[in-house]
């Protein structure tokens, strides 16, 4: 059991249920990283789409209206907190799920990524199957 943000994210979730196709955009400076999570995410049967820094994630994700954003924290001129208020702050993104996918797992770093808004702090390398159960959450109306 995965646990984000202190919730475990397998509560009442079914691993064997199949989430419905999303929307989904990865933001990461690391271009083999976000094309491999791009790629990942298409194989499951998602739209994918990736930007490699803040302000094109931003533009990007209010034209794309992405259902779910896997952002990276380590990013050079805005970080993925900026970035996430940035795209809080957006109306077409006001039900978007927001995912941290960062090498920062501490508790400073989960604390900060809650207060950014973001729903869900994953470490890297993202566990498939906990991504798959943060999607099915997302089936049911549940952040």
């Amino acid at each position: 059991m995965a646990i984000t943000h202190g919730v475990p994210i397998t509560d009442g979730v079914s691993t064997c249920e199949k989430p419905r196709n999303y929307r989904i955009l990865v933001v990461d400076d690391n271009e083999n990283c976000a094309k491999t999570m791009m790629w990942g995410l298409e194989g499951l049967g998602h739209t994918a789409v990736m930007a490699l820094d803040g302000p094109s994630a931003i533009k990007l994700a209010i034209y794309f209206r992405p259902d779910a954003v896997l952002l990276d924290i380590g990013l050079p001129e805005m970080n993925g907190y900026e970035i996430c208020k940035a795209m809080r702050n957006e109306p077409v993104l006001r039900n978007t799920l927001f995912v941290a996918q960062t090498g920062w797992g501490q508790k400073e770093h989960r604390e900060r990524s809650r207060e950014a808004g973001f729903d869900h702090h994953l470490v890297k390398p993202v566990d498939v199957e906990v991504l798959k159960n943060i999607l099915l959450i997302l089936d049911k109306g549940r952040r």
